[in-house]
């Protein structure tokens, strides 16, 4: 028992303890460390649908950073070995592949993108950006 006591007295009066256990409070105080303990909540995510006609294909992740739609459908493209092919060009996004789907004006149903249910412009979709919560659906009609 003398030696436990003589090991905590000691470990108490080493300046490196104290100063390891300031950095973990003010870490805690100030939230430096919240992120270790807390599991990414509903609201850091954001769904991407997309329905091909015949079958849809569902995403849910998280958000990086001033993520846009089309880094959404990349990140989910490369996630669920989804083929996806597009061009910028003039500062337009130019899809040009989804899965076999070729859009190429000979098709009678075109690519169409929704941001939380309102129609967005294809051409846009480099640019916008989405948050927490959003809902984007790619729809072929």
């Amino acid at each position: 028992m003398v030696k436990k006591s003589l090991k905590v007295k000691n470990l108490l009066k080493n300046r490196d303890f104290w100063a390891v256990v300031l950095i973990i409070v003010v870490g805690f105080y100030t939230g430096f460390f919240r992120d270790l303990f807390v599991a990414p909540s509903k609201a850091d995510t954001a769904y991407l649908e997309i329905d091909f006609g015949n079958k849809k294909r569902a995403f849910e992740g998280e958000l990086i950073g001033e993520m846009s739609i089309l880094d959404a459908v990349l990140a989910s493209s490369r996630a669920g070995d989804l083929e996806f092919k597009y061009a910028l060009i003039d500062d337009q996004t130019d899809i040009l592949k989804v899965n076999g789907y070729v859009e190429d004006g000979l098709n009678e149903k075109t690519l169409n993108f929704y941001l939380n249910g309102e129609k967005i412009k294809t051409s846009e979709i480099h640019k916008i950006k989405i948050k927490s919560g959003d809902d984007i659906l790619v729809r072929f009609e």
